[in-house]
Formats: C-alpha cells, structure tokens, sequence
C-alpha cells in the first residue's frame, strides 16, 4: 500500500482539474441545479462533482494500478449509473427507469464482472446462507439498494460524500494487509477524489468561490461503488469482512432510505416520492443548521462503523450476533426517528431555543 501513497497526490490534482474542466461545460449542457421548490441554495450550481470523481478515480486507477481484467467490467457498470445519473440531472428521469438501469448493472455486474452476492453469512447461527440460483437477482437489488440509499441521503452539502467516506475508510482499515494493495488503494483513491469534491461541495477556504453539487449522477454512483466494494471484500477470494459487518458501514444510508420509503408509502405516496422526511430535514427542523446537521449525522455514521470494525476484530466468529446487535440498532432508529420524529424535533428544538435563551440572558 505504502508505494501507492505518491499517486494519491495525482488523484487529487485530477479530480481538481477535472472539476475546473467541467464547470464551463456544465453551464454550456444545462447541467445546473436551479433553485426552486425545496431546493434553498442561491444561483445556479454546476452538477459535476460526481462525473469528476467517477473520471478521476477512472483515469488513475488506469495510470497506477495493476488491477485484474473485471476492472474494466466493474468500470463501465459504474459508468452506466454516472451516466444515467447526469441523464437525470439534466433531463428528469422517470424514477422506475432509473430503477429498471440500476437493477441491470447489478445482473451485469454479476453476470460480466463474475462478482456477485453469493453468500449472506452465518446471520441466524444456523450456518452460511447460499443464495444459488437467488445471487445474481440478490445482486442487483443490493445494488440498486444502495443506489439510491446514497441517492435519497445526499439532501444537505457534504453529506453523501462523507457518509461514503465513512464507508471507505472502514473498509479500508479492516482490508488493508488483508487484500491485495492495489484494490486496497482503489478505495484510497476513491476517498481522495471524495475528499476534493467536499471542498468544493462545501466552500471551504479558497474553493468558497467555485460551489459545486455531485448531482444525482454522484449520488448513485457513490451508492454503485460502495456496493461493489462491500462485494468485492465479503464475496471474493480476497473477502476480509463478514456480510453482517458490511451492514455496519453503510448503517445511515441504508436507514435512512428504508425508514423514508416506508413513512411515504403509509401515506399512500410513491416511496420515490420528494418529500422533506429525511434524517437531515428532522434535524434542520429542531434547529440544527445545515452544518451541524452534517456533522452530527456523520458521528453518528462513524460511531455505527466503529462497532462493526469492533465486532469484525474482537469477535469475528460472531456473524450474528453483529447482525442482531445491528438490527436492534435499526429498531431503535425506526423507533425515535421514525414513529417520533416530529416529537423528537420538537424536544431538541425546545433544548437548542432554551439553552440559546439562556446563553443570551447571561450575557454569553
């Protein structure tokens, strides 16, 4: 891993340039965010920090890695979902057209990358669940899953983007001297050129001029890659986790989206209908600014990733007592942000106000 190190430089550099490239074009193509309905920022937004990562991490894993032949199936199903991403960024996609593309990148990446999710672990202590025939059609919905997980997620500047930090550098610290560096490195990569975008994504020091979004084509493929790469270190020879722990590291997307999708059918909508129901927009609601928010979302991210890395180091024979401890986690989610969550917004927004008032009265 340590030779790879120098070329994390260049993957920064690249995603740089690539940004810059792209902003003219993007006003050239129309590839803008507009504020209007529940879109709050000022101006028009350039939507290509998510095709700068993609391009970026593409170019260098080409210029640095030795990575074997499904590399460049794995690379083109990416592609696929940045593409119908931007697709949707600029002309809106029907959301069961983008479903219907999701799920046959996860059948391809089955079918032509030879990775899929074949075995779920010992979740039920009763022995390894083998899909068999069940992998290929259990691969794309886990894909797609995560698609729009990130999707759904990626409500506030800087969230989806760190929330898939989170997830990389996990995977990251359970694989390194277990996997092979150079897939090792592809994750480095991939946080890097993250990282970049984060600078620009939230204005931060002498990027405060040039703002831009991932779009939807960052969003899902962000979820696309976190996807493969929890298959790649839970499913291959070179598997270095358990599948109960892989839950653990992408824990808020997946809550997230499951607990939303639920809320909106119940009121009889679509479950890809917008609303403003997520965890973010819960917390901006008890008084959280939008920083705030992000930075308490991704503790508590890193805090659930942690417990995972915890459990896959001291206790990795214990597949399901990771996977119970993760669904009591998810309980207790659903609980006191799902079925509670207006009363809990307006618990936390009395605490905030109170204290507020407080400070002001005693002169703070």
């Amino acid at each position: 891993m340590i030779q790879y190190l120098p070329s994390l430089a260049g993957v920064a550099l690249l995603s740089f340039a690539f940004t810059k490239l792209l902003i003219p074009i993007s006003h050239a193509t129309g590839l803008l965010d507009r504020p209007q309905g529940r879109k709050a920022h000022h101006g028009t937004v350039p939507l290509v920090g998510g095709i700068a990562i993609y391009l970026s991490v593409l170019f260098c894993a080409v210029l640095f890695l030795n990575l074997p032949e499904s590399f460049i199936g794995i690379a083109l199903i990416c592609g696929l979902i940045t593409f119908i991403g931007a697709l949707d960024d600029r002309y809106p996609v029907h959301p069961y057209y983008r479903l219907t593309m999701q799920l046959i990148a996860g059948v391809s990446l089955a079918t032509i990358s030879g990775s899929s999710l074949r075995d779920l672990g010992d979740l039920a202590g009763f022995g390894a669940i083998n899909l068999g025939l069940f992998a290929i059609p259990f691969t794309a919905v886990a894909i797609t899953g995560l698609c729009n997980a990130y999707n759904m997620v990626d409500g506030i500047d800087g969230l989806a983007g760190s929330l898939t930090i989170v997830s990389l550098l996990s995977l990251l610290v359970l694989a390194n001297g277990q996997a092979p560096d150079n897939q090792v490195a592809l994750l480095a990569y991939m946080a890097t050129s993250i990282g970049v975008f984060l600078l620009f994504n939230l204005t931060v020091g002498p990027f405060a001029k040039t703002k831009v979004f991932m779009g939807d084509a960052g969003s899902t493929f962000l979820g696309c890659a976190v996807a493969i790469a929890m298959i790649q270190f839970t499913q291959s020879r070179h598997a270095v986790i358990q599948p109960a722990t892989a839950l653990w590291l992408v824990a808020i997307p997946l809550m997230d989206m499951a607990s939303t999708m639920v809320r909106r059918v119940r009121k009889g909508r679509s479950p890809f209908h917008a609303d403003r129901t997520h965890l973010h927009h819960i917390l901006m609601r008890a008084g959280f600014s939008q920083r705030q928010a992000l930075m308490a979302i991704v503790l508590v991210a890193t805090i659930l990733a942690g417990i995972g890395i915890l459990l896959e180091r001291v206790w990795p024979q214990s597949e399901a007592v990771s996977f119970a401890l993760f669904l009591v986690a998810f309980g207790l989610y659903f609980q006191f942000i799902f079925k509670h969550a207006f009363k809990f917004a307006r618990t936390v927004r009395r605490l905030i106000f109170d204290r507020r008032a407080t400070e002001t009265r005693a002169g703070i």
